[in-house]
């Protein structure tokens, strides 16, 4: 596999920091995920390069919506059509934006007519913590996790109770208020109920001079959620519970189409409801059974040319969790889900079924980890697909281990690809992916260093002929390295990474669209008595915005710093800036980001 653009001084730097890191190892508590191979396990134990957000983290960050908090994860570029609450798309390992499955408690969002997930109508207030995997898992996961998953994880309630009310102002006429709690009652049933309200004025993110005859008017943004999550507690260890979501809201934006004087604007509803029960077989034995559903609707009636469309995903998932000895687990898996598009537009075909049946080995044995997983997705309209994954990981010493990959993937053509009346193919495949890596680790005392090569190749990708149909015509390939390390320097928390990579279309060897090939990610966190301080650094090379390469995205830096004061036992105020150098910059062309923005927030929650 050929390297990818580094060069020998930026990979002696590496080398050098890697190198220094046991010196700087202090003792702190592992953290913990599920989403790199369906079962529990460390962080630093996954195979997969992982990266987990944690409550903590998300509250520090004073983050109004997910997408500015992805910004700051290492590997995952996010371009949006202009400021809050306008399409966001998350980019991960070079791989398309509907290469990246989006799953809440499980259930996978990305809606069914462009295959991607509305990341900028979800609310953070009901967040536990977020998994991001880097990396196919479709063996793990099924279609859409080529490039990775982002997994959302809701909160539960404690054993005890639990509240907190926050408040949150700034610039744009930013207005947040949020407010969750949690209790338990004798009876073994746990309550927990989230509700978040948010108003943005917003600015003028149409860039005139790139796209002419839109409306140079303010874009503001508008949204309402609540969660609620049930509990019930029963004999041996065993559990049932229902988890309900609903976020709606007023979008509005500027299209090109009519005057300059015309008024845009969407409204959305994304719900979702899982009943679940997870249930104790024998002592090495779990089973969880859920049923699900989950909605994304879309009205852009206020414009010149209005449209509807709403998707519907109804299923039922059963999974087993088999500890066969120590340090080795069994996992299997079996999925349904009903699949079904409403629009005010005919498509040819509006509903479909799915059926998954998944199986995976994990074990730890001395020096020795391996996972091996299996999976195959038949689709009632156009057929099946069967993908596999193996990794294999050798501990050199308690600390440093090697690990290697290989897997495949695909990602089912959406209606829209199949049916949609004006470019539809009902003929179309699923595009494919063949992935390998190959990667180095240091884990000791709290920090985690690791540096990854990878070689993904698409097939199959689906694009446009000349005559705007739905074809499959595309091949691309990205290679690249992938850096990250999470610790503590004596009393400062740091993360940073570092990615470089070439994604490219094959045939043409054009640039992939809105993809860098370097990436860069800084964080710092420091606390001393009541007071927290900390700060980030991104930086994200050019790219184009189209796949001719004609349409240049210049490369931006931007900092973000926060301080947190404790001034009571149970209130906290917070104060953040973001973009502190106010950078101009676009990541979708023809749609500026976010300027400086000065934010305050105040939050009660009782120790």
């Amino acid at each position: 596999m050929k390297t990818c653009p580094v060069s020998r001084a930026r990979l002696a730097v590496i080398a050098l920091s890697v190198a220094v890191l046991p010196a700087l190892a202090q003792d702190r508590l592992p953290d913990v995920i599920v989403s790199a191979s369906r079962t529990e396990q460390r962080l630093q134990d996954a195979l997969p390069a992982t990266t987990l957000i944690t409550r903590d983290e998300i509250e520090r960050a004073q983050s109004p919506d997910l997408p500015t908090l992805l910004r700051r994860v290492v590997g995952v570029e996010i371009a949006q059509n202009g400021g809050p609450g306008t399409v966001a798309s998350a980019f991960i390992r070079g791989a398309e934006s509907r290469h990246t499955l989006v799953l809440i408690d499980g259930v996978p969002i990305n809606n069914l007519n462009f295959g991607t997930a509305a990341l900028e109508h979800l609310p953070l207030a009901d967040v536990e913590r977020i998994e991001i995997v880097r990396g196919n898992v479709s063996s793990l996961y099924g279609s859409a996790a080529l490039g990775g998953v982002i997994q959302i994880f809701t909160r539960a309630a404690g054993p005890t109770p639990q509240a907190s009310v926050a408040a949150q102002v700034g610039s744009r006429g930013l207005a947040q208020l949020t407010a969750s709690g949690a209790v338990r009652l004798d009876s073994g049933t746990r309550l927990r109920a989230s509700v978040d309200s948010l108003r943005d004025r917003g600015f003028n993110a149409t860039n005139q001079a790139e796209l002419p005859g839109t409306n140079p008017d303010r874009d503001g943004y508008r949204r309402r959620s609540a969660s609620l999550g049930i509990t019930q507690e029963l004999a041996g260890g065993n559990t049932l519970g229902l988890r309900l979501r609903d976020a709606r809201g007023t979008t509005q934006y500027d299209s090109q189409f009519g005057p300059a004087s015309q008024v845009d604007e969407s409204r959305f509803v994304e719900r979702g409801a899982v009943v679940e029960g997870r249930f104790k077989l024998a002592q090495s034995v779990d089973l969880n059974a859920a049923l699900t559903s989950s909605s994304d609707k879309l009205d852009a009636s206020v414009t010149a040319f209005p449209y509807r469309v709403d998707s519907f995903s109804k299923g039922a998932q059963l999974g087993l969790d088999w500890v066969v000895a120590r340090g080795q687990h069994l996992t299997a898996g079996a999925e349904t889900t009903r699949q079904k598009l409403e629009s005010d537009t005919v498509y040819d075909r509006a509903s479909r079924t799915l059926t998954s049946l998944r199986a995976g080995y994990t074990a730890d044995a001395g020096p020795h980890q391996l996972q091996l997983n299996l999976r195959n997705d038949r689709y009632s309209d156009f057929g099946s697909a069967s993908t596999w994954s193996a990794g294999y990981a050798f501990r050199l010493t308690d600390a440093w281990r090697i690990n290697a990959g290989a897997s495949t993937g695909f990602n089912a053509p959406t209606f829209n690809d199949l049916y949609f009346p004006f470019g539809g193919n009902a003929s179309l495949r699923p595009e494919h992916l063949k992935a390998t890596e190959l990667g180095l680790q240091y884990a000791a005392g709290g920090h985690v260093a690791r540096a990854v090569l990878f070689d993904n190749r698409f097939t199959d990708l689906i694009g446009n002929d000349a005559d705007f149909n739905r074809v499959n015509i595309g091949r691309a390939r990205n290679q690249g390295l992938d850096l990250t390390y999470a610790g503590r320097v004596r009393d400062v928390g740091v993360r940073a990474g570092l990615v470089l990579q070439n994604p490219k279309d094959s045939d043409t060897g054009a640039r992939l669209p809105r993809r860098a090939r370097q990436q860069l990610t800084l964080g710092a966190d420091y606390g001393v008595g009541p007071w927290r301080f900390g700060g980030s650094l991104l930086h994200v090379g050019s790219r184009f915005d189209d796949t001719a390469n004609i349409r240049p995205l210049a490369a931006y830096t931007t900092a973000d710093l926060y301080a947190n004061w404790q001034f009571a036992r149970d209130f906290r105020v917070q104060a953040s800036v973001n973009n502190l150098g106010n950078k101009q910059y676009e990541t979708a062309y023809g749609y500026r980001q976010p300027g400086r923005g000065v934010f305050l927030s105040l939050r009660w929650q009782p120790a």
